[in-house]
This record gives C-alpha cells, structure tokens and sequence, in this order.
C-alpha cells in the first residue's frame, strides 16, 4: 500500500477522534469524583474548610483535614463534613469496574475480529464501539445510584475496548511499515487528548453549571460528538481488508488458537507483557487519582490547564517523536531498534515520574510534560 493519502487520512482522523471521545468518557470520572459522590452519595467522608464562613485560614485556626471524624469536625464552625470522591467504592468504580470489562472484552473481540476476518466488517464494529462507550457516558450524566455509575462504567470500558485492538488491525493494513509508527502515534494522541479534555470538561465545565445540571452537564456534552462519529464511520468507510482480492483460507478453531498461544508464549510478548503489567499499573493508578491527589495537597492550586497541556504537548509530542524516530532507526538497524529507543525512553522518564510527585505545582507539571513526553514512546 502507499503512504498516506487523503482518503487513509480521513479514516485516521474517524478513529482518531473517537478514541478521543472513548478516553474522554473514560477519565471524566476522575476529574468529576467528588461532585458525583456528594450527589449519589458513595465513598469517604472528609472534613472540609468552609469557605463562606472564612476566605483565609488563621496563623492560629484549626486545619479542617485533620479532623478523622464528623463530630470533631462539626464542632468547628468554620469546618463541615461532606464526601471526599476517595474511597474504595471510588476505587472500584473508576478501576476493576474499568479494568476488567476492558480486559476480557479487548481479547475477545480481537479474537472474534480474526476468527471471523471475511465476514465481519471492523469498521462497523468501530461505530458500535463508540455507540456503545458514547450512550454509557451520557446515561451516567443521568444516574442516580452508585451500582447504575458502576454498569454504565462496565458498558464504556466494553465499547471503547473495540478502539485500540481493531483500529491497530486497521492502521497496520492501510499504513506501510515506512509510515506506520507515525500513523500509529497519530492514533494514539487519543489517550492524551481524552485525557486532557477530561480535566477541561471535568473540572470547568461543571463549574459552569450548565442550564443547572453541575457535573452532570460534562458528561451529556462529551457523549454527543461519539454518536456523530459512530454514524460517520458506520456509513463513510469500509474495512480495507473487505477490498482484498485474495480470499483468506478458512483454518480450524484449533489451529487459530495454536497460532495465537505460540505467538502470545514467545519470550519477547512475555517480556513486554510484564513490562506492561508494570507500566499500566502505575500509569493508571496516577491517571484516576491525579486531580483527588491535588485537591487533596494543593487545593488552591487550579490544575485544569495544567493538566491538559501536560498531557497533549507531553503525550502526543512524546508519542508522535517515538513513532518518527523509531520509523528511521528500523530502516536503519531493523525492527529490535524500537525496542531500544523504548528502553533507553523508559529510564530518562523514570526520575521525572518521581519529580512529579515530589515538586508543588507548577515544578510538577513542568516534570509531567517531559515524563510524557519521553514515557509516552511506549505507544509508538
């Protein structure tokens, strides 16, 4: 196949842009904790500074955080006590609810997507991935109840896990190996644009609180342009495999899952496997706790734009830079030469990791754009 053409670059942008609006629906719960558990009423309780009583804390009034209960707390008039967003039911919530779905749904369907690779179109999986991850976010704008949060986050994790297996399936037919890692980086700018805009919807646009609705707003506004894409990529494009001339030949079930585990054991799937369990880990345990973190330690600090920037110019310059360079380094010293720049990307960005959690804002986030920038060639 060519390079890239226009027709190959709309069909990037549909996939890029909902895996936009999939990471959007995704991370929104991070950035909207604490108004939807005072709300639904779910997860701890803190105690709080009142604001209204008192702008500024006294070099002798009593820190509000370091009451452990309700009564100490209401015993201070310029406290109150109220939810907190943290919590094991937040936990729950924002990650094994996640987590799990999207685990078990992304290697089923990429298995389903093989198995059935002349009959079923992945375009139109795509749109009812995003139908899927798009709905689920706009029911949670209406929910009342924690366990009704926790179904429609199951149903977003099932529908945005079609994006990144069968959009990678895509890119690789459509994108020779010269321009693949860029195509790929292009693609996985999703993650830090979603990410960033869950901050700017989470955090602002409720502080709007548009036509009255508060953090439920955010979550209808995110969902609309999803519905748009599920429709233009269901009735715009069609699966580049389906123009193939070649018919492909229909082989057991049996020896489609010996293929599949004698690729999934070999030592260097292994290895990148444990390198991913360490990674995502630690990434998404940062990912759905950042804006709890600093409101907890800097709660003056506004990290919205922060944040967003952080994650857009580190992110997907980071990724966008280790798909170009690594394209150049495989002509060069072959396909093993992406491995060494991710190595090499790795230790740079682990002191910084460090620096964003040691340094008060704004020196944070000066750490977290170049963490970004160098960590984030992982998904180059």
């Amino acid at each position: 196949m060519g390079d890239m053409t226009a027709s190959k670059l709309y069909f990037l942008s549909l996939m890029t842009l909902s895996y936009i609006v999939g990471e959007l629906t995704h991370f929104l719960i991070n950035t909207t904790s604490r108004e939807v558990a005072r709300e639904v009423e779910f997860g701890e309780k803190s105690c709080f500074p009142n604001k209204s009583v008192v702008s500024e804390k006294e070099p002798d009034q009593f820190d509000c955080p370091e009451s452990k209960n309700e009564t100490h707390c209401g015993a201070e008039e310029h406290c109150y006590w109220e939810y907190s967003g943290l919590g094991i039911q937040y936990q729950i919530l924002a990650g094994p609810a996640f987590i799990l779905v999207f685990i078990f749904s992304a290697v089923f369907l990429a298995i389903l997507s093989d198995w059935l690779y002349d009959k079923l179109s992945r375009t139109i999986m795509l749109a009812a991935g995003t139908a899927t991850f798009s709905v689920a976010c706009l029911l949670m704008g209406v929910a009342s109840s924690y366990w009704q949060l926790v179904v429609l986050r199951m149903m977003i994790a099932a529908g945005l896990a079609v994006c990144r297996p069968v959009s990678g399936g895509i890119i690789a037919e459509l994108f020779s190996a010269s321009s693949r890692g860029v195509a790929n980086g292009i693609f996985s700018w999703g993650v830090y644009y979603g990410y960033g805009l869950a901050f700017v919807f989470g955090i602002y646009i409720t502080n709007a609180d548009v036509l009255g609705y508060g953090w439920r707003a955010p979550y209808v506004i995110a969902a609309l342009p999803g519905v748009v894409l599920a429709i233009l990529l269901a009735t715009t494009v069609k699966d580049p495999r389906q123009k193939d001339t070649e018919v492909r030949s229909n082989s057991s079930g049996r020896a489609y899952f010996r293929t599949l585990a004698k690729s999934f054991l070999s030592p260097s799937m292994l290895i990148l496997l444990v390198a991913a369990f360490f990674r995502h880990t630690a990434g998404y345990c940062w990912a759905y706790n950042t804006r709890l973190f600093f409101q907890f330690y800097y709660p003056d600090f506004d990290i919205g734009l922060w944040t967003f920037c952080a994650s857009v110019f580190g992110g997907s310059f980071g990724v966008f830079a280790g798909g170009f360079f690594s394209d150049r380094l495989v002509k060069s010293l072959g396909l093993p030469s992406r491995l060494w720049l991710l190595s090499a990307c790795t230790i740079i960005a682990a002191p910084l990791a460090v620096g964003t959690l040691y340094f008060p804002p704004p020196g944070a986030f000066g750490c977290l754009i170049l963490y970004y920038f160098f960590a984030e060639t992982w998904f180059a």
